[in-house]
């Protein structure tokens, strides 16, 4: 079942130009290895970068995994990913990262979607395999709600060529974490990739960056709005909210979580003009309207990152228009929660 929600640009205004500027960002230490594409979770006050990309080259996914702790300002690293992967769908549950789906560079084919599943123990710094997924899938979402871990949209990626997405995903997956099973649930009433997303309150919600992967059907069809997931219900909800700026590639996409204090975070990306954005938006989960939040210092687009005991961080990506022209070193963190 699919309910339409109208909203308007005048309820944007609740949010004064006080609270917008009592926001900066600020800059901190530079991530150790550069990357993009890589999933970000955050566990214990620390945001987990999960593999991801070097800019000279978008196919060759690595095993990094790079933790920032904001309150030391310090980086380190931890147990390695099991398998090289990028654009993958991270969720928290019980103090443990699960990580499903992404790509991997299938020899003699190139960048190619996943069906791969890890869970990582942070007491232990080991990760374990879990059950494939039902489909292989990237850049998607992935959240858990209550007792379960759910995961929806994305894409199935065959190589690197302008056609390599073969298949946009409106079906939905419920993960046991228990019982390392899935279920069918209702499919989307929308498909979309490259997402930010996260829980609220019980309910999953998903902003993505378009509709469609450049090249499935010529060209990006840029994504409004966002949609809301009920798992008590098992209904989706197409909220109908005009964004600040249409845009893709977030800084917040494959991140888990950029919800806090009832803001969904969605910060950076590419505009429409093609040019990297500075635009920082949030969309208020009470109100389920977009509001605009304080700029970054300079475009900047396809990293990830998360929000600890509210700090929200994004590190990794680039500032240029080509992906090996700029690559973002620098860390920057924004207190998301009102002094």
């Amino acid at each position: 079942m699919t309910v339409i929600l109208r909203c308007t640009l005048i309820a944007s205004l609740f949010l004064t130009a006080a609270t917008v500027l009592a926001q900066t960002w600020t800059v901190r230490s530079s991530v150790p290895q550069h990357v993009y594409g890589h999933a970000g979770a955050s566990l214990n006050g620390k945001i987990h970068l999960l593999g991801g990309c070097p800019t000279s080259n978008w196919q060759n996914t690595s095993r990094l995994h790079q933790v920032y702790d904001p309150a030391r300002d310090e980086w380190e690293n931890k147990a390695e990913l099991p398998e090289a992967t990028a654009w993958a769908m991270p969720a928290v549950w019980q103090g443990k990262i699960y990580l499903f789906g992404g790509s991997y560079n299938k020899p003699g084919q190139g960048i190619t979607s996943s069906d791969g599943a890890w869970v990582y123990d942070p007491r232990m710094d080991r990760w374990s395999k879990l059950r494939n997924l039902p489909e292989v899938r990237m850049n998607g979402f992935a959240a858990a709600a209550g007792d379960f871990i759910y995961i929806s949209l994305g894409y199935n990626r065959q190589g690197p060529a302008t056609k390599g997405v073969t298949e946009e995903y409106k079906s939905t997956y419920r993960y046991d974490p228990r019982k390392d099973t899935y279920t069918r649930l209702a499919d989307a009433p929308i498909n979309g990739c490259y997402i930010a997303s996260g829980t609220h309150k019980g309910k999953i919600y998903a902003v993505p960056g378009a509709y469609d992967e450049f090249g499935f059907h010529g060209e990006y069809t840029w994504a409004e709005g966002a949609v809301m997931y009920e798992p008590a219900a098992d209904r989706w909800t197409r909220i109908d909210a005009p964004r600040v700026k249409k845009r893709v590639f977030f800084m917040t996409q494959c991140s888990a979580s950029v919800i806090d204090n009832g803001k969904l975070w969605v910060v950076g990306g590419m505009g429409e003009n093609r040019q990297r954005t500075e635009t920082t938006e949030y969309l208020d989960l009470e109100k389920l309207v977009f509001v605009r939040g304080p700029d970054i210092a300079y475009g900047r687009c396809c990293g990830g990152g998360g929000i600890a005991d509210g700090t929200l961080v994004i590190a990794g990506g680039f500032f240029g228009i080509a992906d090996t022209s700029k690559p973002a070193l620098p860390t920057w963190v924004l207190e998301t929660r009102r002094k």
